[in-house]
């Protein structure tokens, strides 16, 4: 489109008899500067494809790499158009709101919380900078949020295909437990985000539909484009959403494709005439709606019982630390402070055999906004309210419906999924309320702020890089020591996971593996150090079994038993605690208390039968006789 661009704009000069070759010469500069801009925010949205084989766990860390590839050619090109650009920027107040809740975040977790959550510092800082490099391209250039939206749509267009190759065996998911993810590690996801893309490509197939009513004509070949490839996203999705079994998915598309039908039914003057002329008829078409909806949600509700019920508990207790803490525990730290508060609920008596049997040890809260809230407290939580119901309001006002439709979608999905812990979530979340915001009037500012405010931006974006570098070689070479862990090798893999703990000290998969290292060459002390810092990030229950198996193994029964004791009250439906309890206390002498613990694990009912289940009954009722 640029080159066609410049191509007639060439042609049109050379054949006037007034030749302005220096005009030429500058649009010509002006047209490839926005490409090049162009290009660098479709690199920035095609972070969702990227899976990276050779890193550790390289469905989710080959996309945070990608991600600050990316955000280093977004930060020079953004700064360069700030620079040299004559036109002065507005900032309006979504822009302050987005500012003050990136600074609030940032001194709760640096000066009241003291979070070591390094990788989710450097993405809040880089998400937030995303927002204002959006910024700047979509406020009044038409071409660039077209083509943003094409490309926007057709990522969800490329999962949807994706994921119906996996679906039909032609391509291999991104875990072994599932045969449908996409590109990410996991079907909620995949199909939240397809439900993310779903309203926006909805409405472009209702909006340009009337084109095929008319003549063809070459000067829409854009419109044609975009409607061509919402058809195929909105079809492609429509096939591939049942399949993925997400029922957040399902609200999700359910609550944005609603709107755009809202919005067209308002438009259309029938509709405007029967419900005025027939309000009967009206009233009980919309009855019948709404019953529809409640008995579908009833159905969903029952189509994974204990899996609703499960998570209203996780919300119930996460009520409970957010009374606690209502300034939050730290950005990072909700897994951690949750596993404390499910282990005190449990051991106080009062929680009953169903709460028990839906249990687990949740890594999110299944609520974006209760996380939110628990992690980053009230004035943080706020401030996130007040965001995107704004741009919600505005979205509605200045009717720009598709995106607002999106960001809906969206955030249904975060009020029972956990949509903005995974990278390409947040990334979509900046590029909707950036769309939604283009044209909103604000504050000009001088020509002299703007210049050293895009300057300031430069150097932090370079400066997160930077600190990041070094860990794009410690995920490479952690992806070859979990091999050596793998093969029982430890005494080598301790050693190579001490170089890597000061890089990768945030993340629980890689300080589990190196307490396991260290407790398996016998570095009970070293590995307990760990598993502290680890049990700071998650609820694990495995955690606190390692840990007593250490104090075990160094004749601290008295410690070991404790964190026996508090791995069984955080998941209670789980029977190795209580199998390690047996035994220790065989160990200690303790006779009474060893058949105790085995009869509960001969008795209790675990939430998944397995042969590790089955072993660890034979192996108790060997001892017991």
């Amino acid at each position: 489109m640029v080159l066609i661009t410049v191509q007639n704009i060439v042609i049109r000069h050379l054949f006037c008899k007034d030749i302005n070759l220096k005009y030429i010469y500058l649009l010509t500069i002006q047209c490839i500067i926005r490409f090049i801009e162009l290009l660098t925010f479709i690199v920035v949205l095609a972070t969702i494809f990227i899976v990276n084989k050779e890193m550790a766990h390289g469905v989710i860390s080959g996309k945070y790499f990608w991600f600050y590839f990316s955000m280093g050619l977004c930060s020079f090109v953004s700064t360069g158009l700030v620079v040299f650009n004559r036109n002065k920027l507005q900032v309006n107040l979504l822009d302050g709101l987005v500012a003050l809740f990136g600074l609030t975040s940032l001194l709760f977790v640096n000066f009241i919380h003291f979070s070591d959550a390094v990788t989710k510092q450097i993405l809040l800082v880089l998400v937030i900078m995303l927002y204002f490099f959006f910024i700047l391209p979509l406020k009044g250039n038409k071409n660039i949020i077209y083509w943003l939206t094409v490309c926007f749509i057709f990522t969800g267009l490329v999962e949807a295909v994706w994921g119906l190759r996996q679906l039909w065996g032609f391509e291999i998911s991104q875990h072994y437990l599932f045969r449908l993810t996409g590109s990410f590690f996991n079907p909620g996801p995949y199909a939240c985000y397809l439900a993310v893309v779903l309203p926006m490509a909805f409405y472009y197939t209702l909006k340009y539909q009337i084109c095929f009513q008319v003549r063809f004509r070459f000067c829409n070949m854009p419109i044609y484009l975009l409607w061509g490839i919402s058809v195929l996203t909105v079809i492609a999705s429509v096939f591939i959403l049942p399949a993925s079994m997400s029922r957040a998915s399902w609200m999700a598309a359910t609550g944005g494709c609603g709107l755009v039908l809202i919005y067209f039914f308002s438009k259309n003057r029938k509709v405007k005439n029967f419900i005025v002329h027939n309000k009967k008829k009206s009233i009980l078409i919309a009855s019948i709606i709404i019953l529809s909806i409640a008995s579908g949600g009833y159905s969903v509700y029952y189509l994974k019982k204990d899996s609703a019920d499960g998570r209203a508990f996780i919300w119930k207790n996460t009520l409970e630390l957010i009374r606690q803490n209502p300034v939050g525990v730290g950005l990072g730290n909700y897994s951690g402070s949750y596993g404390h508060i499910q282990a005190a609920y449990f051991e106080s008596g009062t929680g009953t055999e169903d709460e028990e049997r839906v249990a687990e040890s949740p890594e999110y809260a299944f609520n974006e906004y209760l996380q939110l809230f628990a992690e980053q407290g009230i004035v943080v939580f706020l401030l996130f309210i007040g965001i995107v119901g704004y741009s919600l309001y505005i979205g509605i006002k200045r009717k720009r419906i598709a995106a607002t439709a999106s960001l809906l979608a969206l955030l249904i999905a975060a009020s029972v999924s956990y949509p903005f812990n995974v990278l390409p979530f947040l990334i979509i979340l900046v590029f909707l309320l950036a769309l939604i915001n283009r044209q909103e009037k604000g504050i000009v500012i001088p020509k002299s702020v703007s210049v050293m405010l895009a300057v300031c931006s430069f150097f932090i974006v370079a400066l997160c890089l930077y600190n990041r570098y070094p860990t794009y070689y410690a995920y490479k070479k952690w992806e070859k020591v979990n091999l050596q862990y793998q093969y029982r090798d430890y005494k080598e893999a301790v050693n190579e996971y001490s170089e890597l703990y000061p890089l990768l000290s945030d993340q629980v998969k890689f300080l589990f593996e190196y307490a396991q290292s260290l407790s398996k060459t016998e570095q009970y002390t070293e590995s307990n150090e760990v598993l502290k810092r680890a049990m700071q990030i998650s609820c694990d229950p495995m955690l606190y079994n390692v840990m007593g198996k250490n104090y075990q193994a160094m004749k601290q029964y008295t410690e070991a038993e404790q964190c026996f004791i508090k791995s069984s009250h955080i998941v209670p439906n789980r029977i190795y605690p209580y199998y390690l309890m047996t035994l220790m206390y065989m160990e200690t002498g303790e006779m009474k208390k060893a058949k105790d613990a085995a009869q509960i694990v001969l008795t209790k009912e675990p939430k998944v039968q397995s042969t590790a289940v089955k072993e660890m009954r034979e192996e108790v009722s060997k001892i017991i006789n």
